[in-house]
């Protein structure tokens, strides 16, 4: 196995295994008030199939979009089936993705390093916390870490697709968060 498929196999185990250390028993625990909150949302827009932003209350869209998939997926065909789990899920896989992510970094930081970093994300007690909650945070710090990876690529190789797929990424870092001004003026 070369050097460099041993380094995919690597970061798709370590998204596998924060897949796992993430995901087991999501329902066990009632929902904080939040994820209450963010769940009545996402019901408006499964119900009406329209998301209005109010700025003077709750977040962009991101989460509940997301969560569309997820609830037809499992087939639910109303606001009273679905369960905890299912809003969880959402957070769940983008907490894990988020590993795979670190890849942009490789040819920078290294093979070593970014498994590094991503065996350190995948076990972080933090991110394994509120990757199991149903909040906007999650999908925030991974918009916000592929936007970083695609913008360092493009600053390398002078590609329009990462251009583009920075871009994209800051734009649901906005759609998810409005604090995610803060991550860009940094």
């Amino acid at each position: 196995m070369s050097r460099r498929t041993a380094y995919g196999v690597a970061l798709v185990g370590l998204a596998a295994g924060a897949l796992a250390f993430r995901g087991p028993c999501l329902g066990n625990r009632p929902m904080h008030c939040d994820e209450a909150v963010h769940a009545f949302k996402f019901r408006k827009l499964w119900e009406t199939g329209r998301y209005r932003y109010d700025p003077n209350e709750f977040h962009g869209p991101t989460l509940y979009y997301a969560t569309l998939p997820v609830v037809w997926a499992r087939g639910v065909r109303s606001f009273p089936e679905t369960t905890e789990a299912d809003y969880r899920t959402v957070t769940v896989v983008f907490g894990a993705a988020m590993v795979l992510l670190f890849a942009l970094f490789a040819e920078g930081l290294g093979r070593r390093a970014t498994v590094w970093a991503a065996l350190l994300t995948a076990v972080s007690p933090a991110f394994a916390f509120y990757s199991r909650y149903y909040i906007q945070e999650t999908l925030l710090a991974f918009f916000t870490l592929g936007m970083l990876g695609a913008g360092w690529r493009y600053a390398r190789s002078r590609r329009a697709g990462w251009a583009v797929t920075a871009g994209v990424c800051a734009g649901l870092m906005i759609a998810t968060k409005e604090t995610a001004v803060l991550a860009l003026g940094a």
